[in-house]
C-alpha cells in the first residue's frame, strides 16, 4: 500500500508546477462560468479539474480553514457532497472546544442541532474537514512517510484541504427543540482525530443529539495539541488562539513490538478517562457554568444551558475507540450503554470483561476481524446467533474497517480499493447502515421513536447484514479465548 501512495505523491508534484498554470487561467472564470462547470461534472457522475464557488469572507468565529482555490483530480471526490447530510429533521451545527487548555485537559468537537435560515445553508459554509495542515503531516506520517520531505505533507493537505462536513460552524442551537437532548460521547480510533468520524456525528446531531467527539492526547491520534503560554516577546500568539498562547503539538507514539500491550493498555486507561473529562465539560455546559474556551472562536457556549439531557448519556467509538467505551462504562457510571464500531480488543485486560454489565451494539465489518478479537467479543455477546434487546453483534457484509470512518467517503472508488479503506459495498450505502443500525439501537435504548426500518439492519433482515459473524472459531478459541501475548502486525496496529 506504502509503494502505491508513495506513486501517488509522485504523480501530484508533476502535477504542481502545472496547477498553478491552470489555477491562473481559471481566475478568469466568472461565478457562473464556475457553476455550470461543477454542475456539468455532477451530471457526467465523475470527478474532473474544477474550482469551487466563491468561499464567503471568514470571520474570527470560523474554523481553520484553507483559502487557495481546490484542484479536484481523478483520484479524489467532490470534496462539498461526498460527506451527506445527515438523515434526521435538523441540520447540523459544530464548535470546538478547549476546557483547559493543558494536557489535563478536554479537546472535542461539538456537534448540535441547528436549523439556520434558508439563507445561511449555502453549502459554501459548511466546516472544513481538516483541522489544519499539521494534521495532514499526521497522517502522512502514520502511513508511514517521512514527512521531514515538505513535498509529502504537502501532496496529503492538497488532496484533503477541502473537504467540508455538511455543519456549520458555531450556527445557533435549534430553538424547536422541546425537550432536552441526549448526548454522545464519541471516541476515535488509533492515528484520527476529532473530525474523522464526522459523518456518523452529523447523522446523530441531525436526529436531535448532542454529540462531542474527544481527541484523545495520549499520543494515539494521528497529531493534536495544547496550548502553551508565550515564554518570549518575540513569539507570536497561533491563529485562533487566545492571547499569549501557542500551540505546542503531540506527535503519534509508535508502539514497538515487545511494549505494544503495556502501552497500549495504558492509552485505553487515559482515554477512558479522557471521555468522563468530556463529560464533566458537557455537564458544566448544562449547568450554564463559564467556561474558558481556549479555542477562542467565539462559540455562545451559554445557549447549551438546560439542554442537555443527562440521563440519557451514551458512549461510542471506533476500533481502538470501541476498546476506550467500553473501559468508560466500567469507569463511570454515567454511561448506560455503548456502540462499539469494529471495536480492536486487544488493550484490555482480560479481568475487566466480566465488569462490562451494560448494553452493547457491536457493529463490525466483514474484514477487520480475527479469532482472537472475536473470542474476546464473545465474553461480552455469549450466543451472537441468538442477540437481545441489550447486547447484539451485527456484521455489514462488503466492508472493511475503513467503512466506518470519513475516508472510504473521500477518495475516489479506484483509490479507496487500492489504499483499502473501502470495500466491495458503496461506501455510502456502508455508512447509511453502520449509522442507521446505531441509530435504532441509540433510540431502543432511550426510549425514542425512530424509522421502522431501521430496525432491519439490527435484526439482519437486510441484505448487506448479518446477526453475528462472518469470522469462524476453531475448538481452542472456543474453548479457552485466551488473548495471544503477540497479534499480527495489521491487527495490533489497528489503523484509524
Amino acid at each position: 500500500m506504502h509503494v502505491f501512495v508513495r506513486q501517488i505523491y509522485t504523480r501530484i508534484t508533476t502535477f504542481w508546477s502545472h496547477t498553478a498554470k491552470t489555477q491562473l487561467q481559471c481566475s478568469t472564470f466568472n461565478f457562473a462560468s464556475q457553476r455550470s462547470l461543477l454542475q456539468s461534472a455532477s451530471a457526467r457522475n465523475q470527478t474532473t479539474l474544477c474550482i469551487p464557488l466563491a468561499s464567503p469572507t471568514l470571520t474570527t468565529s470560523d474554523p481553520p480553514s484553507r483559502t487557495q482555490p481546490f484542484i479536484m483530480w481523478p483520484l479524489t471526490n467532490n470534496p462539498t457532497t461526498c460527506m451527506k447530510p445527515g438523515k434526521g429533521p435538523f441540520h447540523v451545527a459544530c464548535s470546538d472546544i478547549m476546557c483547559d487548555h493543558t494536557i489535563d485537559g478536554s479537546f472535542c468537537r461539538l456537534f448540535y442541532p441547528t436549523n439556520p435560515p434558508a439563507q445561511q445553508l449555502d453549502k459554501s459554509l459548511y466546516t472544513t474537514w481538516l483541522p489544519t495542515k499539521d494534521y495532514a503531516r499526521g497522517y502522512a506520517k502514520f502511513i508511514g512517510f517521512d514527512v521531514s520531505a515538505p513535498v509529502a505533507s504537502m501532496a496529503l493537505s492538497f488532496l484533503l484541504d477541502d473537504y467540508k462536513v455538511p455543519a456549520i460552524w458555531n450556527a445557533p442551537l435549534a430553538t424547536e427543540m422541546k425537550d432536552k437532548m441526549p448526548l454522545i460521547i464519541f471516541s476515535h480510533g488509533l492515528g484520527a482525530c476529532r473530525t474523522a468520524y464526522s459523518s456518523t456525528c452529523t447523522e446523530l446531531a441531525s436526529r436531535g443529539f448532542m454529540v462531542a467527539a474527544v481527541e484523545h492526547r495520549d499520543r494515539s491520534a494521528c497529531a493534536t495539541y495544547v496550548f502553551k503560554e508565550v515564554q518570549h516577546e518575540e513569539d507570536e500568539a497561533s491563529e485562533g488562539a487566545r492571547a499569549g498562547m501557542v500551540q505546542d503539538w503531540i506527535p503519534h507514539n509508535f508502539a514497538k513490538p515487545n511494549e505494544d500491550f503495556e502501552l497500549r493498555n495504558n492509552q485505553v486507561t487515559q482515554r477512558a478517562e479522557e471521555c468522563t473529562l468530556a463529560l464533566n465539560l458537557m455537564e458544566k455546559l448544562n449547568k450554564g457554568e463559564e467556561i474558558i474556551n481556549a479555542m477562542n472562536n467565539e462559540l455562545n457556549t451559554a445557549m447549551f444551558k438546560d439542554k442537555f439531557d443527562m440521563d440519557k448519556v451514551a458512549i461510542a467509538g471506533h476500533s481502538f475507540g470501541g476498546a476506550t467505551s467500553l473501559v468508560s462504562l466500567v469507569n463511570d457510571d454515567r454511561f448506560k450503554f455503548g456502540v462499539i464500531f469494529d471495536a480492536w480488543l486487544y488493550p484490555i485486560e482480560r479481568s475487566m470483561y466480566p465488569s462490562i454489565t451494560k448494553p452493547l451494539l457491536f457493529i463490525n465489518t466483514e474484514t477487520f476481524h480475527w479469532q482472537g478479537n472475536i473470542a474476546r467479543m464473545h465474553r461480552m455477546v455469549e450466543d451472537f446467533e441468538k442477540p437481545t434487546d441489550d447486547r447484539r453483534v451485527i456484521t455489514i457484509l462488503g466492508t472493511c474497517h475503513q467503512n466506518q470512518s470519513d475516508f472510504s467517503l473521500l477518495v475516489s472508488p479506484t483509490l479507496g480499493k487500492l489504499l483499502k479503506t473501502r470495500g466491495k459495498l458503496d461506501p455510502h450505502i456502508a455508512m447509511e447502515i453502520n449509522n442507521g443500525a446505531a441509530v435504532a439501537f441509540i433510540c431502543k435504548q432511550f426510549g425514542l421513536p425512530f424509522e421502522e426500518q431501521l430496525e432491519s439492519y439490527l435484526n439482519g433482515e437486510n441484505k448487506d447484514v448479518m446477526v453475528g459473524t462472518n469470522v469462524k472459531l476453531d475448538a481452542n478459541y472456543k474453548k479457552s479465548g485466551e488473548r495471544k501475548q503477540q497479534e499480527t502486525p495489521e491487527k495490533s496496529q489497528a489503523n484509524l
